[in-house]
C-alpha cells in the first residue's frame, strides 16, 4: 500500500512538473478559475476506530451524515486542456443522537491539477490528482476538540464535466488517501462540483 502511495505521489509531483514548465496558454480565455463541490463519502478508518463507529451506528435513534466537500479550489491554466492549483479537500462525518454528537472531520490542504481527455477544455471526461498535507480532527459534544499532527495525503479521481458556457458541472468520483500519526484513513467520494 505505500509503495503504491509513494508512486502515485511521485507520479503526480512529476506530472505537476512537467505541467507548471509548459508556456501558459489561453484556456477558454480565461486567466484563472476557482472550484467548489459538494457531495457523499464513503470512509474506511482504522480497525479500531471502525469498529466503535460501527458500533455506535447501530445503536437506536443515532443518525450517520458523511460529506465531502471541495472548498477555496483556485486554478491556474497550463496547455490546452489543464488547469493546476491549490484546493481543500474536506471530509465530515457525523454521529448524532438527541443533540449529542461525535464528529470526524478529514482535511487534505494540497497542489492539485485537472485534466481534460477530450477535444476541449471544460467538456467531456477529466481527471483529477492531489497531492498534499493531510490533517484529522475530532468533535463532540463533550468535550474540546481534538486535532492531529499533519501527516501525508493524496487524491486521485476523475469524472465527467459538462460546459454550461463559462460555467462547468464536473460529476466526480474521487479516491484520497491520509496518512496522519501512523494511521491510514480512506475515502471514496461521489460529490458534484462547479468551476467558474
Amino acid at each position: 500500500m505505500r509503495k503504491t502511495i509513494y508512486s502515485s505521489a511521485l507520479l503526480l509531483l512529476f506530472l505537476g512538473n512537467s505541467l507548471f514548465s509548459q508556456s501558459f496558454q489561453d484556456v477558454s480565455k480565461e486567466s484563472w478559475f476557482m472550484y467548489w463541490g459538494l457531495g457523499y463519502s464513503s470512509i474506511s478508518y482504522p480497525s479500531e476506530l471502525q469498529d466503535l463507529l460501527d458500533f455506535i451506528d447501530k445503536q437506536d435513534g443515532v443518525t450517520n451524515l458523511s460529506l465531502q466537500l471541495d472548498l477555496l479550489g483556485i486554478y491556474l491554466p497550463f496547455g490546452e486542456k489543464t488547469i493546476g492549483g491549490v484546493i481543500i479537500n474536506a471530509v465530515g462525518d457525523r454521529y448524532e443522537k438527541d443533540g449529542d454528537y461525535i464528529q470526524i472531520n478529514q482535511y487534505l490542504y494540497s497542489l492539485s491539477a485537472m485534466h481534460y481527455l477530450g477535444d476541449s477544455f471544460g467538456s467531456g471526461p477529466f481527471l483529477r490528482a492531489d497531492v498534499g498535507l493531510a490533517k484529522m480532527l475530532m468533535q463532540s459534544s463533550d468535550g474540546p476538540d481534538s486535532g492531529s499532527d499533519a501527516g501525508f495525503g493524496v487524491l486521485v479521481g476523475g469524472g465527467w464535466s459538462f460546459d454550461l458556457g463559462g460555467t462547468r458541472l464536473l460529476l466526480n468520483v474521487n479516491y484520497s488517501y491520509r496518512g496522519v500519526e501512523e494511521e491510514t484513513y480512506n475515502t471514496i467520494g461521489l460529490s458534484v462540483g462547479g468551476l467558474f
